[in-house]
């Protein structure tokens, strides 16, 4: 994928009809992730839309200054930062970057949850935002990257400089650590396995144990 990106940045930096079809692609591509990076600071959703536009506006302006071969994910998460910072200072606020529940990439609604469940898992999202802070900085980023971004562990591995076997093995070493902070019950243990499951790529877990306020949360591998 990042050879792909690459590629669509050279096609957008030569200008031409081509040029703005590979900035269509890339936006396509990454909008998402622009919005989930801008709602971190900005909790007016029409506001934070606003606000990609303007990033994506940027993006088209400096693409030349772009240099191949360097993290793009990285420079793309810093011109949307400083829009995000740029704005809050225009109407006076204080920068502050904010986890909100429903930024939890796991706190959706499902056709096959009750409403009762999925305020149980909202809370459970709420709860998971609340606890970051009691991580370590390096485990903080790679949950949010990963769980609050929905970023691939090959783009959090590009975005930390780290090889994508490293980001999956922090990964599960700061959901165990989040699982000793989260509230006793069978829904905690629930949440931390299905997030684990997510982090080693799998539909599901073999033999995970997951064990809320101790810590323990061991993934089987075969």
């Amino acid at each position: 994928m990042t050879d792909i990106l690459e590629a669509l940045v050279g096609r957008a930096a030569a200008g031409g009809e081509d040029g703005a079809d590979a900035m269509a692609a890339l936006y396509d591509e990454l909008n998402d992730t622009v919005y989930h990076w801008v709602r971190r600071y900005i909790r007016d959703g029409h506001v934070a839309e606003d606000l990609c536009q303007e990033v994506w506006l940027k993006v088209a302006q400096n693409i030349g200054k772009y240099r191949s071969g360097t993290s793009l994910l990285a420079w793309l998460r810093t011109i949307t930062k400083n829009t995000a910072l740029d704005y809050l200072r225009s109407v006076q606020r204080r920068p502050a970057e904010v986890l909100y529940a429903d930024h939890l990439e796991l706190d959706r609604p499902r056709f096959d949850q009750s409403p009762e469940e999925h305020a149980e898992r909202r809370a459970l999202a709420q709860a998971v935002a609340a606890r970051m802070h009691k991580l370590r900085p390096v485990q903080r980023e790679v949950l949010i990257l990963r769980f609050f971004d929905g970023l691939t562990p090959g783009q959090t591995a590009e975005i930390m400089g780290k090889t994508d076997g490293a980001v999956r093995t922090l990964t599960v070493r700061a959901l165990r650590k989040l699982a000793e902070v989260m509230p006793e019950g069978e829904s905690s243990s629930q949440l931390i396995e299905e997030l684990l499951t997510a982090a080693g790529g799998r539909k599901r877990v073999v033999g995970t144990r997951v064990e809320t306020r101790e810590a323990r949360a061991h993934v089987a591998t075969r």
